[in-house]
């Protein structure tokens, strides 16, 4: 059986990633901050033109049509650089979900402009807060286990603090009604969430891959008593156990954007176990980062600062390796039990 991914998803990703590493710089990170901005405006659009905010979005409404697995390297490619754009959110919640509706109470030209990306959406579907909730035209909220969409311009939202500053979280004040409601059947929620956490994930192991290729980099150049810092051992023992956290890591998250584009019976046990390995490999890259740099690791001025954060907040994201875990080993004490039970 072959594992490979196919020419066209690795060359989407390679096109993405080109695109990025031009117009995602830590020089317009740090722009974007200072003006107190959620989103880069002209990356969204050539996002947004390179089909990637329509990935998921049928073909009947302008989208690619394309399935998690054709996501995965993609996200991984949109975490390598710290994109602070509201993708996932669109992408893996918002379209699919508002693709899918049972009752058809939303426009279909709402559902192309958020395909085409000329709207944009925010969510709190699988999390406490609504990423860059001041940069986009619609929120998808949840109450009572009931979908609500709203303008972005008919809530209060209050910023709230955040170790990323690149990745502004508000607080959503509002108030649900009938008129807001509407109808989707709850797998398609779930998946959604699903999809999303495996997101979450490969940006993660994008962000990770980031910290350790810069660090290497790094203790190459770096001398102490006229010799790099790179030659001793316990700098490679570093290095050598962040890599096979990460690699061990890549595996398990394509698997589970695999398991959600097959719709596995076990598809959020694969999630969990992504998502945990995720975690535990960007959390390592971060602390391996931080002790191989030194001093400089913990200055605004440098730019590690930024992939720190993000690995952070992203760790900790739709679920952090604690709340993933104990997915994972309850759904062994059920299969257990039931063993047991004949």
């Amino acid at each position: 059986m072959d594992f490979r991914f196919t020419e066209t998803q690795r060359l989407f990703a390679g096109a993405v990633g080109e695109l990025l590493d031009k117009e995602c710089t830590p020089a317009t990170l740090r722009a974007m901050t200072e003006i107190n901005d959620s989103s880069i405006q002209t990356l969204w659009v050539s996002l947004s033109n390179m089909g990637v905010v329509g990935m998921t979005g049928p073909e009947g409404y302008g989208g690619l049509g394309m399935s998690d697995l054709d996501l995965v390297l993609i996200m991984e490619e949109i975490g390598r650089v710290a994109c602070p754009e509201t993708i996932i959110e669109q992408t893996c919640i918002g379209v699919p979900i508002l693709s899918n509706l049972i009752d058809g109470s939303v426009d279909e030209g709402l559902i192309k402009s958020l395909i085409s990306g000329e709207q944009r959406l925010s969510t709190t579907l699988g999390s406490t807060y609504a990423l860059a909730a001041d940069s986009v035209d619609y929120l998808l909220l949840e109450n009572n286990n009931e979908i609500h969409l709203l303008p972005s311009s008919e809530v209060e939202m209050v910023l709230q603090k955040s170790v990323d500053e690149t990745r502004r979280l508000f607080s959503i004040k509002w108030q649900p009604t009938k008129h807001t409601s509407v109808e989707v059947h709850p797998d398609v929620v779930r998946k959604s969430i699903l999809s999303a956490a495996t997101a979450t994930a490969a940006q993660a192991l994008g962000i990770a891959t980031h910290l350790l290729e810069t660090t290497i980099s790094y203790v190459k150049e770096r001398e102490q008593f006229g010799k790099p810092v790179g030659i001793n051992q316990a700098i490679k023992h570093h290095l050598a156990d962040t890599g096979k956290a990460i690699e061990f890591a890549r595996p398990m998250v394509h698997r589970a954007a695999w398991a959600l584009s097959v719709s596995d019976p076990e598809e959020h046990v694969a999630v969990s176990m992504g998502k945990y390995l995720a975690s535990k490999a960007v959390n390592h890259a971060c602390r391996t980062a931080l002790q191989c740099h030194g001093a400089i690791g913990y200055t605004m001025e440098y730019d590690l600062q930024i992939w720190l954060k993000r690995g952070w907040a992203l760790a900790a994201t739709r679920g952090d390796a604690i709340a993933h875990i104990d997915v994972i080993g309850r759904n062994i004490l059920n299969d257990e039990h039931n063993a047991a039970n004949g």
